[in-house]
């Protein structure tokens, strides 16, 4: 039974299809995830759009979301250049 077991063990390509079709399924749940929610918080200011002064009666805007408090997924940056180049 043991050596059963380890000849099973030493099989090569039985886990690499296995893996291949994993990273397939967790690339088309996270593009169709990007096709849904296309934003997300903006990292530096957390979402919020502006910083606040020490003293917090001022503000201004962040600059790497322009305001906004949201940026556009990496994703979605990926499927609006390929629907941009399809067409």
């Amino acid at each position: 039974m043991r050596t059963l077991l380890l000849a099973a063990a030493d099989t090569p390509g039985t886990g690499t299809g296995t893996l291949i079709l994993f990273a397939l399924a967790a690339l088309a749940v996270y593009l169709i995830s990007c096709r849904i929610w296309p934003f997300t918080a903006c990292t530096k200011c957390e979402g919020a759009g502006r910083f606040r002064s020490p003293n917090g009666r001022a503000w201004r805007y962040c600059t790497r979301c322009n305001g906004k408090g949201a940026r556009l997924r990496t994703g979605r940056r990926i499927l609006n250049h390929l629907t941009g180049t399809r067409r």
